[in-house]
């Protein structure tokens, strides 16, 4: 959209001047325009100047600027929702809409305006890093890295419980989700995925590539790890552990690139084929079927 275009279709906020009422009202006090959620929450609507929002950086992802230059160059005034606000020990911190409000400020030219605002009172710190982490619907959806990091803080039991698993195998997660380092893991879709299929699988699944490769960089991308856990999952009931040790703690990257089957259905069907490969190549008894892989549902 030209800039000319652009200005036609930017209906700015009005210029905040001073408060005129108080932004964090009692809730005893402004019933009529509160909705109560729950015996200690609740919101309304409100119109708040830009330079009073921030963010809690704790649980909040970082700013993604491709992302909100997109949204200046296609901006309709008509179709900003409002932003999502906590009103929390008289700060007001948004949980939904930082990108949404970063690309007003470019709009309003980094000026004071006044931000159409779904404001909450009574959450604490753990509720909006919940709530942040469960965005969908007209939000984006909350990447996996940043929204493991937010149900950390949040308090979840599920996502704690990952950690300590993860920490428990000998490896850590990596801060912005992208693995560049040994013992690192990065691809937290995938983890999050194994987890929630198994949380005992989980653990497994790290524990062996702790074990086979000692955390090598190159072991730890999305397509191995799904591998490793895939064929624990349809194999773990009937694999030697030893031999399974044995037979792929000297392969690398290269060796399973070249044993995985690339008609499989998917990448982490591919790299199981490998280990299975790797694990039947001395043959004789205990050889597993590779059809057990094949009809598997994953």
């Amino acid at each position: 959209m030209s800039r000319k275009n652009r200005r036609r279709h930017i209906n700015k906020y009005p210029q905040a001047t001073q408060l005129s009422m108080d932004l964090a009202p009692a809730v005893e006090n402004n019933k009529d325009r509160l909705h109560m959620l729950d015996g200690v929450c609740a919101y309304e609507y409100a119109r708040l100047p830009s330079v009073m929002l921030e963010s809690d950086p704790s649980y909040q992802r970082t700013i993604d600027m491709k992302r909100v230059n997109r949204i200046v160059d296609n901006f309709d005034s008509r179709l900003v929702n409002p932003l999502k606000i906590s009103n929390r020990d008289g700060r007001y911190y948004i949980f939904d809409g930082a990108h949404t409000l970063a690309a007003l400020k470019i709009i309003n030219k980094f000026d004071n305006f006044s931000v159409d605002c779904k404001l909450f009172h009574g959450l604490t710190y753990e509720d909006e890093a919940y709530l942040f982490a469960l965005q969908n619907g007209d939000a984006k959806a909350v990447a996996t890295a940043p929204r493991l990091k937010a149900l950390v803080q949040s308090n979840d039991e599920k996502a704690r419980d990952l950690c300590r698993r993860t920490e428990a195998a000998g490896f850590r997660l990596a801060g912005n989700g992208h693995s560049a380092a040994r013992k690192t893991l990065g691809c937290m879709a995938k983890l999050w995925k194994i987890y929630e299929l198994n949380p005992d699988l989980y653990s497994k699944t790290l524990c062996f590539l702790m074990e086979a490769w000692h955390g090598a960089v190159w072991s730890l991308g999305a397509n191995v790890i799904g591998g490793m856990a895939l064929f624990l999952h349809v194999y773990g009931q009937k694999l030697s552990r030893e031999r399974f040790l044995k037979q792929i703690s000297s392969a690398d990257l290269d060796t399973l690139n070249h044993l995985k089957d690339d008609n499989s259905r998917n990448k982490d069907y591919s790299y199981a084929f490998a280990l299975l490969r790797l694990y039947n190549r001395i043959g004789g008894k205990g050889t597993l079927m590779p059809y057990d892989l094949y009809e598997y549902k994953y």
